[in-house]
Formats: structure tokens, C-alpha cells, sequence
């Protein structure tokens, strides 16, 4: 028992850190693609600050569509565990929100960019300019998280491949 408690605490950690370091390089990416896109260059403070609210915003967003669509709500349920159309389907589903989500994204990032990243002139940059800046950021972070998730695997591969052979 004692032995889950602590893997349990070590995933929490390991959670935070991780979304702390997303954080961290969301609002950099951010910065510069602001700088890229707009020619000045926001403070790392207020890039932050839209990366955490969107971040948020969307997190809710997803809950709710998860919710609404009903996704997860027959992974308990045995007698639908055998099903190959029942499984096919939350998939579909799941694909659905995970696309309604990322456009979600899109557009609620672009509203808090919007918000809160002003021109040197002290002007918004405009919804449709917010709208570039957005999807600059938001297909950067795609190819940054497909990038790791290819590493992370890469290396727990590595990991197993080294237990298998020591234990054999």
C-alpha cells in the first residue's frame, strides 16, 4: 500500500514539473511568434499569462465536451469491454472532441492574445492578427509535443530493452 502512495506522489510530481516546464515554454513560444508575426516582442510575464488563462479556459472547454459527448462513460462497463463497434466508436469520439478542442484552442488563445498582448502603441494587435499569432503558436507546440512524446518513447523503449537485459 505504501508502495502505490508513493508512485502516486512520484507521478504527481512529475506532473507538475512537467506542467510547469509546458508553461514555461508555451509562453516563450508565444513570445516569439508575437515577435515573429507582429515585429515587437511581448514581456515573458504577459506570455505566460495567456498560455496559463487559455490553458484553463480550454481545459474546461474539453471537460464540458467530454461531458456533453458523453466520452468514457462505458469504459466501466464490462459488457461493453468485448465490443469492437462499442470501442471504435469512443474512439471516433474521442478523435471528434480532440479536434473541436484544438480549434477551441485556437480561437480561445487568440481571444486572450487579443487581451492582453498590446503594441508597443499601446493598441491590440485585432482579433484576425491575434487568429495568426495563435495558430503560429498552436502548431508549434503540436510538432514540439509530437517531438517529445517520440523521445519520451524512444527512451522508456530504451529503458525496457536494458531491464529485459539484464533480467536475461
Amino acid at each position: 500500500m505504501e508502495q502505490m502512495a508513493a508512485l502516486g506522489g512520484i507521478i504527481l510530481v512529475i506532473f507538475a514539473v512537467m506542467l510547469v516546464l509546458g508553461l514555461l515554454v508555451g509562453g516563450l513560444i508565444l513570445k516569439f511568434s508575437v515577435r515573429l508575426l507582429q515585429g515587437f516582442s511581448p514581456s515573458y510575464g504577459k506570455s505566460i499569462l495567456v498560455v496559463f488563462l487559455s490553458g484553463v479556459v480550454g481545459f474546461i472547454i474539453q471537460m464540458a465536451l467530454t461531458m456533453v459527448m458523453g466520452v468514457g462513460a462505458g469504459m466501466t462497463d464490462p459488457a461493453s469491454m468485448g465490443n469492437e463497434a462499442a470501442a471504435a466508436g469512443m474512439m471516433m469520439a474521442s478523435l471528434g472532441i480532440m479536434g473541436v478542442s484544438l480549434l477551441a484552442a485556437l480561437f480561445i488563445t487568440a481571444f486572450f492574445i487579443n487581451l492582453l498582448i498590446k503594441s508597443p502603441t499601446g493598441q491590440a494587435i485585432g482579433y484576425g492578427r491575434s487568429c495568426l499569432v495563435s495558430l503560429l503558436y498552436l502548431v508549434a507546440m503540436v510538432v514540439l509535443g509530437f517531438v517529445a512524446s517520440i523521445v519520451i518513447g524512444i527512451i522508456i523503449g530504451m529503458m525496457g530493452v536494458g531491464a529485459a537485459a539484464m533480467a536475461g
